[in-house]
């Protein structure tokens, strides 16, 4: 039970989970101060997030 909660930690603190929460953010913060749409904002927002939680390899395993 301990192991699996470590590895449900680890993969949630994946580098493309930072990146992803970063941008997010990043974009979010410009929505907010208006510097973009929120349409703009809501299609930056799905393509990053099908991008990184969608990529596969040949093997069927997450690249990294």
């Amino acid at each position: 039970m301990k192991e699996k909660l470590c590895n449900s930690l680890i993969n949630l603190i994946k580098v493309k989970s930072i990146i992803t929460l970063l941008t997010f953010s990043a974009f979010f913060i410009l929505s907010i101060n208006e510097k973009i749409g929120i349409d703009n904002f809501m299609l930056i927002l799905g393509m990053i997030s099908t991008y990184f939680f969608n990529r596969k390899d040949s093997n069927g395993e997450d690249k990294e």
